[in-house]
């Protein structure tokens, strides 16, 4: 092993997982499948991670699974230093076969070379180079692989027909070794050869190598024996399984006797298998019984090959996507064996074929559904105590599987079964009993994995990961979702959203990613379009950034009608992978409706829209409260509520995204919650058949070369939220230093988005150069400014009513509504007086109870009392009046 690996991989056991060096092994290491404490390895060659609770764990992991970005630039490690004398001509490929691969080099002198890949826009790689008959070859590449996509290896030539067989065999050592083994690939092949199996790489499932088969024949021709047997050893997938069973019977159908052999619980190859040790007689035996298992040609057969080996009177089994059921008839087989006069014999003395023949005769075998559910994990909600089995059922027709969920009722009897059954599989019929249901159940989900949950869409941080859809970031590195619907973050990392209302659809293509959008934005909304963006930048951020600073501010999108506002936020949802969505309106939402619209998503936005309505008439309908807003600035619960049970227990989610509010007119509400929102305003001033064209430019965009976007951010989010968090701190100072601003809530949320909008720039994510946000940055300094001149006024609704108080106190030189008289330093107010004599004059009131909220926040007449009893020197006969007292 190479020092600078093993020091890499020691360090990084020790510091991750608490390993204790003790002379030659490191104990103590915390195991990544259970979490305990009693995991071991060789410390002079770590390899192999082993649990020492072998019967509640027993986990064997590979180092390489453990710390993958160990063995990703082969380049890095194993090139020759400056001045420093290589080794061999081939140091790299070297390097990757024997601690990649485990291989010994010894066996492999001169069966590769290496050489080096290049592909435009992704760059080069170091390769290990296989030649092939006919003068093709196949190269794998080293570096970064992950780079090249799918890609993991280059052909070039053809190699139809033909294997790759390690050079090191001829002809006749193929014949002299009477099997050979056909695996897929050239590791495969080189493995098997390690443990003296004579194997050779068909190069893909679907190759059947025809032309080497006659090469072979006609070898064995000459040697005057008979050909070898074929083992076929292709993967054990499905498209495995399919090619196993065309080339056995195109090769029988030629003459060749076939076998096959399959390693079970797919997931490993042949390579792992080596590297695991697990290439044993014992561990052959194994393979070729579930080769066997593949290649029965009837459930009989199949179910006698089980027998043979479990001695298990009753069990289920699967054959071609279906349920069997076999049972032995212990009467009919003891009648059996004394037909044949071998009554009282031990089973084990009795001549194979006699007892083969006297089991068919007195075993069974029923189909008991008609296609193959399998239980894959267990997943469940702790918030509403739910839980589900999460199934695939496979279809004996070739039809995609289905994957859906059973309840523990739905398991619990073969009634409930059948009919969930019969509900997510069409065609999915189960007819057997309750007992073999239960023994499926035993086999199945006995000792099934767990995988964690969350309820909503986006970012997790108890997992540090985000989820959108079918695709994961964590630590910076894009995670695909699995066959299985799930995804695989790391050991003992399984994660999947319950979520189905929030659907994000993001390509992973970064080729595909084009930034043309950002000068569309510039031109058809100038810096409030960059304001804007940088705002729906930090909310995918938003999360971690109060973990640092404690908030994360609101945004208000207002403006007249046609002023583009819908067109800006919908093209901003399309960066996330959201399509032909704007927002919510609360006004018409229940409070659940509106709770669980605020709790679905993470490192998001919920946009609130057009909920300024008015009534005919200009009345305004009853308008949603700002305030229940307040604890979302912090990252709080918007809403409780009870859970289902016997207890005192309540559900109070955090509110995980961002709030963006869209409307026509300003949000109306007090100062707590105007202090938390960054304003701006949009106008049709300036729009032009140019900016016309633009903003119609970005409607046209299509998800797939913007979607990118949120994975740019997901993947920069350590070096973006540096960037923030320093760059915040400095503004939000700077802005407190301002004579004109004196809230320092402003001052920080306004920061905030200062630093956000630094973040698109060149030391960011590069969209825009320095002009444009310095530009930006102004803009938000004077919408800071605003925003305080805005809060130094009264509310609309208290303008409003001494707007209509003065109107009245003006149309007469007595007074009419102040009850404490003409002179006084005083002003007294009867709001219903103040209601009565509005309709005498047909003026419009604000509606009381929202008017009385209000009030007390009267700056150009400070509030002084509510509910003072005053001597009237309105009324004509006096007498006491309850008044809301101001300064005159």
């Amino acid at each position: 092993m190479n020092s600078s690996l093993r020091q890499d991989i020691v360090a990084r056991l020790i510091s991750e997982f608490e390993a204790i060096e003790r002379g030659p092994y490191l104990q103590r290491v915390r195991c990544p499948e259970c979490g305990k404490r009693e995991a071991y390895i060789n410390a002079e060659a770590p390899w192999m991670l082993k649990c020492g609770r072998e019967n509640n764990c027993g986990a064997q992991i590979h180092i390489k699974a453990l710390f993958p970005e160990l063995f990703r630039s082969w380049s890095e490690r194993y090139s020759p230093k400056a001045n420093e004398k290589p080794s061999s001509t081939t140091p790299v490929a070297d390097g990757y076969l024997r601690d990649g691969r485990g291989f010994e080099l010894s066996r492999l002198q001169g069966w590769y070379t290496q050489e080096s890949y290049w592909k435009p826009e992704i760059g080069g790689t170091a390769t290990v180079r296989f030649p092939l008959p006919g003068g093709a070859y196949w190269e794998r590449l080293l570096d970064n692989p992950e780079r090249f996509g799918k890609q993991k290896a280059n052909f070039v030539g053809r190699y139809k027909g033909q294997w790759w067989c390690p050079p090191a065999l001829t002809a006749a050592d193929l014949v002299a070794a009477e099997e050979v083994w056909i695996v897929e690939g050239i590791f495969d092949a080189i493995a098997l050869y390690h443990h003296g199996i004579a194997a050779v790489s068909a190069m893909s499932c679907g190759n059947y190598p025809d032309e080497a088969l006659n090469a072979l024949s006609d070898a064995a021709h000459q040697a005057g024996t008979c050909r070898p047997t074929l083992v076929w050893a292709l993967d054990n997938n499905r498209a495995g399984h399919n090619a196993i069973h065309k080339h056995v019977k195109r090769a029988r159908a030629a003459g060749w006797e076939c076998h096959a052999a399959q390693i079970p619980h797919g997931g490993h190859d042949w390579n792992d298998a080596h590297q695991r040790g697990e290439l044993t007689e014992r561990h052959q035996e194994t393979y070729r019984y579930h080769g066997d298992l593949l290649l029965a040609p009837t459930a009989m057969a199949k179910a006698l090959l089980m027998y043979k080996r479990r001695e298990q009177r009753e069990f289920w089994f699967e054959f071609k996507r279906q349920l069997w059921w076999w049972k032995l008839d212990m009467d009919a087989f003891d009648r059996a064996l004394r037909a044949d006069g071998r009554d009282g014999e031990d089973q084990r003395q009795i001549d194979p074929a006699l007892r083969d023949a006297a089991l068919e005769q007195s075993g069974s075998v029923k189909k008991i559904c008609t296609c193959y559910p399998t239980a894959l994990y267990y997943q469940s909600n702790a918030v509403t105590d739910e839980s589900w089995y999460y199934y695939r059922v496979e279809f004996p027709d070739g039809r995609p599987p289905i994957k859906n969920t059973f309840s523990g009722g739905q398991l619990a009897s073969a009634s409930e079964y059948k009919k969930r059954l019969l509900g997510v599989a069409p065609g999915a019929v189960w007819t057997g009993t309750s007992q073999q249901l239960d023994s499926l159940l035993q086999d199945q989900i006995g000792n099934i994995k767990t995988v964690e949950t969350i309820d909503f869409i986006g970012y997790s941080k108890e997992h540090g990961a985000y989820v959108f859809g079918d695709l994961a970031v964590a630590g910076g590195k894009v995670v695909p979702i699995n066959s299985e619907d799930f995804f695989e973050l790391g050991p003992r990392r399984q994660l999947k959203t319950l979520s189905q209302s929030v659907a994000l659809h993001i390509n992973p293509d970064r080729k595909a990613f084009s930034t043309e959008w950002t000068q569309q934005l510039l031109g058809a909304f100038g810096s409030r379009g960059v304001v804007a963006l940088a705002y729906w930048m930090g909310s995918l951020l938003a999360e971690q950034i109060r973990a640092e600073m404690g908030s994360f501010p609101f945004l208000e999108i207002v403006g007249e009608a046609g002023a583009g506002k819908s067109t800006l936020i919908e093209f901003l949802w399309k960066l996330c992978g959201r399509r032909d969505y704007e927002g919510f309106d609360p006004s018409k939402a229940t409070m659940p409706a509106r709770s669980r619209n605020f709790a679905q998503v993470s490192n998001l936005p919920v946009v609130l829209i057009e909920s300024d309505r008015e009534q005919e008439g200009g009345a305004k309908q009853k308008q949603f409260d700002w305030d229940e807003l307040k604890t979302a600035f912090n990252g709080r619960s918007i809403r409780a509520r009870g859970v289902k049970n016997s207890g005192n227990d309540t559900y109070e989610p955090p509110f995980r995204g961002s709030i963006v509010i869209s409307q026509n007119a300003p949000v109306q509400a007090g100062e707590a919650i105007q202090t938390r929102i960054c304003h701006l305003h949009f106008t049709r001033e300036g729009q032009n058949k140019s900016t016309k064209a633009l903003a119609e430019a970005l409607e046209r965009t299509e998800i797939e070369h913007v979607s990118q976007f949120a994975l740019a951010v997901a993947q920069r989010e350590a070096a973006l939220l540096a960037t923030i968090t320093q760059r915040a701190r400095f503004y939000a100072d700077r802005l407190a230093d301002d004579p004109e601003i004196k809230v320092l809530r402003i001052a920080k949320c306004h920061g905030q988005l200062m630093a956000l909008v630094e973040c698109l720039g060149p030391e960011g994510l590069g969209l825009f150069d320095q002009q444009i946000i310095d530009m930006a940055s102004g803009m938000v300094e004077k919408m800071a400014r605003e925003r305080q001149q805005s809060i130094n006024a009264d509310h609309p609704l208290v303008a409003e009513f001494w707007e209509a108080f003065d109107y009245i106190e003006g149309l007469r030189d007595d007074p009419q509504l102040n009850h404490y008289g003409k002179g006084s330093e005083h002003i007294a107010v009867n709001l219903k007086d103040f209601e009565r004599t509005c309709a005498e004059y047909k003026l419009r009131t604000p509606e009381l109870r929202e008017l009385k909220r209000y009030l007390k926040t009267s700056k150009t007449r400070k509030f002084i009392d509510s509910n003072r009893t005053v001597n009237s020197r309105v009324r004509l006969n006096g007498g006491s009046v309850k008044c809301w007292v101001f300064q005159a």
